[in-house]
């Protein structure tokens, strides 16, 4: 049995009515009316039964596509397996076109009590450019009957720096999320990742021009008080992302359904990424992990730093030595004094952190100390 007496739950619902041009994640588009096999083979994953869970999140894909009838079962098989401790972090992602009150209503009396809105633009021609099939108006309707069925705290996500996209366009889409009065933004730059259409169709981005543009987004989401956390997150005070902190903080967490990693006890491991691969699995073997890692010390460590590196508070040294130990030297330190040096990284008390400069080339940063 997994031994860990608290976890983080990452339940992947990989449906979609159809997958959006610049999407690389393990999804199944056009294939909803498998919901109620796929229920069954989650259901069917070994988990460490009765553990504690702090914080519950169902991803995708798009988990609001279920039916009702596949949500409460979702959530009654979570409830019975596991222990959600009081005050846990329940998080249920949504996609504006798919928003419904009675769904808003019956997410609330199952114990969700955060949602994430899949706006990406409040610009008609920007989301059909990125294949979404909703528009600004049905995001302002489904933001608002979220709040009429009483969620509190409600995350939006929004893309940015596509080719075409002016100055403008952007920051007319801050304006409008940040009209919205949400308690927690997601930021993300357009990246072009190999398994997206996009990349099939040779598209490229201007990284210098994301790059001026995500300062000037930081700058302006802090005047209005939505404070930058994390390289890509920003939140209203006390509604910081409990469940993705512990990603970057380094603590263990489940996954269960198609292509979910998880890591306890040192061990990361992850099932079949394909749905015909991972229902065939669960219905034959009862398992569908697709494989395994352990890192060794010094690999653990690093990645430990890298992690804490997209905090804005950075890595605690001290929770560090902590957990790997004073005798582990950190074999990079000429690669952090360097980039001390060239104001990318600068020390804070007990913390490394990235400067303002250094988030914007962070994955340059990692590449080097890796």
């Amino acid at each position: 049995m997994l031994q860990c007496p608290e976890l983080s739950l990452y339940v992947h619902i990989p449906f979609c009515v159809s997958k959006c041009p610049y999407c690389s994640f393990a999804v199944a588009a056009g294939q909803l009316q498998r919901e109620a096999e796929y229920c069954t083979a989650l259901a069917r994953e070994a988990v460490p039964e009765g553990r504690r869970l702090r914080t519950v999140y169902i991803g995708g894909g798009t988990p609001s596509c279920l039916s009702e009838g596949a949500i409460e079962r979702l959530f009654q098989d979570i409830r019975r397996r596991f222990n959600i401790v009081d005050g846990a972090e329940v998080t249920f992602e949504l996609n504006p076109e798919s928003v419904t009150l009675n769904q808003a209503r019956l997410l609330k009396s199952l114990g969700v009590n955060r949602v994430s809105l899949g706006v990406q633009s409040l610009n008609d021609r920007t989301l059909e450019a990125l294949g979404r099939p909703h528009r600004c108006a049905e995001t302002r309707r489904a933001f608002h009957i979220l709040r009429a069925a009483g969620f509190v705290n409600i995350n939006v996500d929004l893309i940015y720096g596509l080719p075409g996209q002016s100055r403008d366009d952007v920051l007319s889409d801050l304006a409008g999320i940040l009209e919205l009065n949400s308690e927690h933004v997601s930021l993300y730059a357009l990246n072009i990742e190999e398994r997206s259409l996009f990349f099939a169709r040779r598209m490229e981005v201007d990284n210098d021009a994301q790059g001026e543009l995500y300062g000037e987004v930081c700058r302006r989401m802090e005047v209005q008080g939505v404070a930058q956390y994390e390289i890509s997150n920003f939140a209203r005070s006390g509604a910081e992302a409990r469940h993705n902190m512990n990603y970057w903080q380094g603590g263990e967490y489940l996954g269960l359904g198609m292509s979910a990693h998880s890591y306890i006890d040192g061990e990361r491991f992850w099932n079949a990424d394909t749905l015909p691969k991972y229902l065939a699995l669960m219905a034959g073997t009862g398992t569908a992990r697709a494989g395994a890692e352990r890192l060794a010390g010094q690999e653990s460590l690093v990645e430990h730093f890298l992690f804490g590196l997209r905090m804005n508070r950075g890595v605690d040294l001290g929770a560090l030595e902590q957990r790997f130990g004073r005798e582990m030297a950190f074999e990079k330190k000429e690669a952090l004094t360097s980039f001390m040096e060239l104001g990318l990284l600068e020390e804070s008390g007990e913390h490394i952190r990235a400067t303002a400069r250094g988030r914007l080339v962070l994955d340059e940063i990692s590449a080097r100390i890796v």
